[in-house]
């Protein structure tokens, strides 16, 4: 078979294969979930994605080869999330003292790429990626009904509900940005619809009905799947986001409160004001009351935070450094404070339930400012009027996401990023306002160029797919340690994580696992070693009291009393730390301390009565029988 160069290259010029890809990644990615993978939830969507972004970055390759037109063109938006990208790598490596493993940048530099391509693509194509993304929330509240049913098990023992994701939150999070989109290109239908038709070359009457049922009835389709499962997960923050996002929808399409605001007078307009403030109030007030508990849990993660952005004000403490961090201060927090009433809804955090916070956290203010800078631009940008739905429906769904983002951690979801992703290169890629430069070169330089792209490709798809086999198999050998842990073949165990430390030698959770094995193995020493190191990345009450068993198992008391007052500083609303402390103050003859930790445990408030407690508390008892009048006492 012949192959005509010139009909590859327009082929490839229009981007056909690139559009189709894009689309099935949008479908099919977030109902990944191989159960092979440790964290399958998260990890399997990365592995997946990076293969398709190897695939991608092939035939993007491929397209600036063949292309005749060497023109790009960029935008502001373009620019300012360039600098931002940029400012956190530099951050990230050369700012910050250490930097781990990190899921969210290996997803941040694939999502970057993704970014390029979607922007080499027409503006035609991007109705059918937003049918795509319309048909993944489909796919996924189909999912989550059949798991409410009993057909599929759900990914969390205290929920029935989390979809492909590992809880209600996400899952939600994921849902309510797929509801934006479906309710804007609903309520936009026929001018998106007519927008299409008129991009077909062929004009046949079937094809336009066909184009017609897909762009009404799937985005409608979306709307009530969606709507029906979204109160069922009793996510707070969905709910708020979905609320925010239908009514400027409806404002942009039905002009309301404007043309209300445009006919009424100054009293008028007064009273409508207070009753929407009355109104918003009202409803905040009572999504709080809903879950009380949880709301004052994270009103206090934000406390702590907002300690963490006083300490490191420009610069933060790296990007994905928060869970390294975030535990030593609420520890200093109770240590500083006492075992306040906030001690009950204290527990191991790992996001700060607010990207906004997390982000200055982790970024500092220079990278609040070059954010806000971002976000001004996106919300500033003109659009082609041609179109203006589409920009409409992109900045309802950023304005979701944002939303979203007070309450919860939608970042952390590569799901959710890549909705916000292409949300973004629509809105870039159909600005007014853009600047382009042309690259013009002879026939030699040309071949030159090319050869210098097809090397440069070459080197990268070579490194990155080498990479991801090396995380593929890592996540595997990982999880089958964890299987290994559970069945408490803890040398098997031992043996399979020390396989996969090469590649995740600067992962917290790797580290925590190995060590917390290598502790219950007999292997104190080099469980302190790679405990101690796992705190560099990660902090918790996990390898704190791991610690403390290590350092006790070697007689190194002082240490081990450390470290497990640390971790009843951490959590001092926790039976567990305390309990350990107490009984090591019992075995290393410290009779005054044993015995005053076994009465601050015994009148100490139960949150949740367990058996577990009660054999604590007898444990306790018989810390007090057998020093009955013990010295200083």
């Amino acid at each position: 078979m012949i192959i005509n160069i010139k009909q590859f290259s327009s082929y490839l010029n229009g981007c056909n294969i690139s559009v189709l890809l894009i689309c099935l990644m949008i479908i099919i990615l977030p109902s990944v979930n191989d159960t092979q993978f440790v964290n399958s939830t998260i990890t399997s969507k990365l592995i997946y994605f990076l293969y398709g972004s190897i695939v991608l970055l092939v035939l993007y390759s491929l397209t600036i080869v063949f292309s005749k037109n060497k023109s790009f063109s960029f935008s502001k938006i373009d620019l300012a999330l360039f600098v931002l990208v940029l400012y956190i790598t530099w951050n990230r490596y050369f700012i910050q003292s250490y930097y781990g493993f990190s899921i969210r940048y290996i997803e941040l530099l694939g999502l970057s790429f993704l970014y390029l391509v979607l922007r080499s693509i027409g503006p035609k194509n991007y109705p059918w990626l937003l049918i795509a993304i319309v048909l993944s929330g489909i796919i996924q509240a189909v999912y989550g009904n059949l798991q409410l049913l009993g057909y599929y098990p759900s990914n969390h023992s205290g929920f029935k509900m989390t979809g492909s994701f590992f809880n209600p939150g996400p899952y939600a999070g994921f849902l309510v940005s797929v509801l934006t989109v479906a309710f804007g290109m609903y309520l936009f239908k026929g001018n998106i619809t007519s927008q299409v038709q008129s991009q077909k070359t062929n004009n046949s009457p079937f094809l336009k009905e066909v184009i017609k049922y897909i762009f009404e009835y799937i985005p409608l389709l979306g709307v009530i799947s969606i709507a029906i499962i979204l109160p069922a997960l009793q996510s707070r923050a969905s709910w708020i986001a979905a609320v925010v996002s239908s009514l400027v929808l409806l404002e942009l399409r039905y002009s309301v409160l404007k043309n209300v605001f445009k006919k009424a007078n100054t009293l008028k307009k007064s009273i409508v004001a207070i009753l929407f403030l009355g109104i918003l109030s009202a409803g905040l007030f009572g999504v709080y009351i809903f879950k009380k508990g949880s709301s004052d849990g994270r009103a206090f993660i934000w406390k702590v935070t907002a300690e963490m952005i006083a300490d490191a004000p420009v610069f933060g403490v790296g990007f994905d450094r928060f869970n390294a961090h975030y535990m030593n201060y609420q520890a200093q927090y109770f240590q500083k404070n006492g075992e306040t009433s906030e001690a009950v809804v204290a527990d191991n955090t790992y996001y700060a339930f607010n990207e906004w916070l997390q982000f200055v956290s982790e970024n500092g203010m220079l990278g609040l400012i070059l954010l806000l800078a971002v976000v001004l631009i996106l919300f500033r940008t003109k659009v082609n009027e041609k179109y203006l739905l589409e920009a409409f429906i992109s900045k309802t769904g950023l304005l979701t996401i944002g939303v979203f983002a007070f309450f919860s951690y939608p970042m952390q979801i590569l799901p959710i990023k890549l909705i916000l992703v292409f949300l973004l290169a629509l809105l870039s890629n159909n600005a007014a306002n853009t600047y382009q430069f042309n690259i013009e070169l002879n026939k030699r330089n040309q071949w030159l160029y090319k050869i210098i792209v097809i090397l440069v490709a070459w080197i990268n798809i070579s490194q990155i797919y080498a990479s991801t086999n090396d995380l593929y198999q890592g996540f595997i050998i990982w999880n089958t340690a964890l299987i290994s842990h559970q069945w408490e073949d803890y040398k098997g165990a031992a043996l399979e994580f020390g396989k996969a430390y090469p590649i995740f030698k600067k992962d917290g959770d790797f580290l925590m696992n190995y060590g917390k094995t290598l502790s219950l193995v007999g292997k104190p020493h080099k469980a302190i070693v790679v405990l101690e190191q796992a705190k560099q990345y990660q902090n918790n009450t996990i390898i704190t009291t791991a610690l403390g068993d290590s350092y006790k198992v070697t007689k190194q008391y002082d240490k081990a009393e450390e470290a497990y007052q640390q971790a009843v500083n951490m959590t001092p609303g926790k039976f567990y730390a305390n309990y350990l402390l107490a009984k090591l103050y019992d075995g290393s003859g410290q009779k005054v301390k044993a015995v005053a930790m076994a009465k601050k445990i015994l009148n100490k408030e139960i949150k949740i009565p367990s058996i577990a407690i009660k054999e604590i508390q007898g444990e306790m008892n018989s810390i007090l029988k057998k020093y009955k009048n013990p010295p200083g006492i």
